[in-house]
């Protein structure tokens, strides 16, 4: 019996070897977990479902995703290398992209720390660089995912002991704040540390709106709507924003920071206890979004900072605030109906697809006869339809939503401007 064993040993051992490299860790199990480092010459292979799990209890994982999948339209198929939470419910798609503005088409992605010391995505279509470009070549060095969150290549000595900082994804936010991350400047290395807002759920390349520190006198945080100032925090007086004291009332659970000298200005936020997980997101519709995982870790309790007035009859309206004009005093909502148009004479689309849904809203709001919008290619959501009066709309939950045009606020309902066939 125990040479029949042997010999069963020796045959599934002989078959591994015979695995192609890329895909080794498919022959032992199906998803290889790095734990937390990531060697010179290591990968992670988008189609063995690799992963690098972060230090400190692993609540982070790093490797390629396909954005989307919370939203009315799905996922898209494109993949991005990104970071995003594990054991936490109802978590986002990621936290931080490392190629926002370059998706892969397929599942042929590699991430790597090649032998030069660099970060690079290797797919069929080419290469990414991740890490700076610049970059000298380095001798000895190793990526980090830390239990922060943060993605670090970094030098290690002949005795094995950490050096220099080479990179870290803390430098090169895309909508998300950390714990420890920082919105801001440094004035004398030119580094600027700024969240863009998605372009769609299913984009992640920089969408409408920006968060930053006021690059002038003032010690505040500004939202940036297409490079025009929408939204100003107040500035900083005893450890808060005048306008906006909600985003530092959790003083029992934060230490929030503005430093502003000669050599850098930035905002920051630490947590008191290593078990608080937090987050701040510049949402689609140019809001600050900052969540906090409940005690027992089960639920996300979230405030909205922004200037749109929120209406509670109406939770799921598009809140993006605009300026009064000749035909929009300010009462109107868009709200989101699932349905489709029934005369197209009546529509007309933008194809441009650098158009994210905030800035459909603008357009139909400038637009006296534009009663509703949508995006033009559901599948990312990206460009534009608008419908002029004297189009009709038919609700129907077997198709996508519209937002059509309705006025009510202020503790109001409203009334649907489009006359619905019945």
């Amino acid at each position: 019996m125990r040479c029949k064993y042997d010999i069963v040993l020796i045959l599934s051992i002989f078959s591994c070897l015979y695995c192609k490299q890329s895909f080794f860790s498919s022959c032992i199990a199906q998803t290889l977990d790095f734990p937390a480092r990531l060697k010179q010459g290591q990968q992670l292979v988008d189609r063995n479902q690799d992963r690098l799990v972060s230090e400190n209890g692993g609540f982070f994982k790093l490797g390629f995703l396909s954005p989307g999948t919370s939203s009315a339209s799905g996922a898209t198929s494109n993949r991005y290398l990104g970071l995003f939470y594990t054991k936490l419910p109802s978590h986002p798609d990621a936290v931080w992209v490392a190629n926002p503005k370059t998706p892969i088409s397929d599942s042929s992605g590699v991430f790597t720390l090649d032998s030069d010391g660099k970060l690079k995505i290797m797919y069929s279509g080419g290469q990414i660089s991740v890490s700076d470009t610049n970059q000298t070549d380095s001798g000895n060095v190793t990526a980090t995912l830390l239990g922060t969150g943060n993605l670090v290549l970094q030098e290690i000595a002949s005795n094995g002991a950490f050096g220099s900082v080479l990179w870290e994804s803390f430098d090169h936010p895309t909508n998300t704040l950390l714990p420890g991350m920082k919105l801001g400047m440094n004035f004398k290395t030119g580094q600027k540390w700024t969240l863009f807002s998605w372009l769609s759920d299913q984009v992640p390349a920089p969408g409408a709106f920006s968060l930053g520190v006021d690059p002038g006198g003032a010690d505040q945080l500004i939202i940036w709507r297409r490079g025009d100032v929408y939204w100003k925090s107040g500035v900083w007086v005893n450890d808060s924003f005048q306008g906006s004291p909600e985003l530092t009332k959790r003083v029992d659970l934060f230490e929030f920071t503005f430093v502003s000298n000669k050599e850098e200005k930035y905002f920051s936020y630490s947590v008191k206890n290593s078990s608080t997980f937090s987050r701040w997101e510049l949402n689609l519709q140019g809001q600050i979004l900052h969540s906090v995982l409940n005690p027992n870790w089960t639920i996300w309790e979230s405030t909205v900072t922004g200037p749109c007035e929120f209406n509670e009859n109406y939770p799921d309206a598009m809140c993006i605030e605009e300026k009064i004009s000749k035909c929009r005093n300010g009462s109107e909502l868009f709200v989101p109906i699932r349905g489709y148009f029934n005369e197209t004479k009546f529509l007309y689309a933008d194809d441009d697809t650098s158009l994210a849904i905030s800035d459909c809203h603008a357009a139909c709001w400038r637009n006296c006869t534009c009663v509703g919008y949508q995006s033009l290619y559901t599948n990312n959501g990206t460009g534009c339809v608008y419908m002029i009066e004297g189009e009709k709309f038919e609700e129907s939950d077997y198709f996508g939503f519209t937002y059509i045009l309705t006025i009510g606020r202020n503790g109001s309902k409203g009334m649907h401007l489009l006359v619905l066939p019945s």
